[in-house]
């Protein structure tokens, strides 16, 4: 049975998502309908009419549908490969690792290809459907009271960045269209790589020491940027860099045509003019001297 309830927090605080009643959603649909009304006289097009009008405009046409079609393919084929077994283990991480590669090719050519849906009447009116279920069921788990007063103060805050009604939105999602929190991890690709400890468990490259890694298998930090055995940052020819990217070797100032440092004005670097000791030097001598007695009383003998 689907919970009816889901607990989440967001800076400290405990707050929690509702499943919306019948009148919330009998109210939300209402809202539905009113945008969708709304929509159409102010000449959004139907979904229906998207792919027709997106292949005038040149933003769709065969050879993305084609490349569509053959990546779904490739991901399934690569996953029957997984599947079955049978092949060195590298063999299936290489594999493991094209179906990420493949996937993301997909999901971007998914997004680009749906970008103008939420334009749709359709689109429209979904979304001010799901923004009026949000509003009705994101509550505080301790006293149960909404947390927006409606849907433009909603609004509103979203507009300034509001982290709450992003992490509630993603949390009403999940329950609403029963979507799973684990997408990414249960990915078959993803789900062999962490069987076999290739990624931690954030789905991060790993070594065999447990360390970040690239695809490459460099070390690199949580930021992706390239790390020595140390953990400080360098190049992709391991030169030491700063955080900014620049060089961070230990400076040299740079010569005249004689050989003879110049300062950063152009000038030569005066010497000291405190005098060096000579490495000719003769040192002192150490300890007691040897008594000439000794000398005379060896030759009395």
């Amino acid at each position: 049975m689907a919970s009816n309830k889901r607990i989440f927090e967001c800076d400290g605080k405990e707050y929690a998502i509702l499943r919306p009643t019948t009148a919330q959603t009998e109210d939300a649909s209402m809202e539905y309908n009113r945008i969708f009304s709304k929509s159409l006289k102010s000449g959004a097009l139907l979904r229906e009419s998207l792919e027709k009008f997106m292949r005038e405009q040149e933003l769709w046409d065969d050879e993305k549908e084609n490349l569509y079609s053959e990546l779904l393919t490739q991901i399934n084929q690569k996953e029957k490969s997984l599947s079955k077994g049978g092949i060195k283990l590298s063999e299936a991480k290489d594999v493991a690792l094209e179906m990420r590669g493949i996937r993301a090719a997909l999901q971007g050519l998914i997004a680009q290809r749906n970008s103008l849906d939420v334009n749709t009447a359709q689109g429209q009116a979904e979304n001010a459907r799901f923004n009026s279920l949000l509003v009705s069921s994101l509550v505080y788990n301790d006293s149960g009271q909404r947390v927006y007063s409606d849907v433009e103060e909603y609004l509103e805050k979203q507009a300034d960045g509001d982290e709450l009604g992003t992490l509630g939105a993603q949390n009403f999602a999940n329950m609403y269209f029963g979507l799973d929190q684990n997408y990414e991890i249960n990915l078959p690709e993803n789900k062999f790589l962490k069987q076999w400890k290739f990624v931690d468990d954030s789905l991060h490259l790993v070594n065999e020491e447990g360390k970040l890694v690239d695809y490459d298998g460099k070390l690199v930090n949580q930021e992706g940027f390239f790390v020595d055995e140390g953990g400080k940052p360098i190049n992709f020819e391991g030169d030491p860099v700063s955080l900014e990217g620049n060089y961070n070797f230990e400076t040299q100032p740079f010569l005249n045509e004689k050989g003879l440092p110049l300062g950063e004005d152009g000038e030569v670097v005066e010497k000291s003019d405190k005098p060096e000791k000579s490495k000719t030097a003769k040192s002192k001598p150490r300890g007691r001297p040897r008594k000439k007695v000794e000398a005379s009383q060896s030759d009395a003998k």
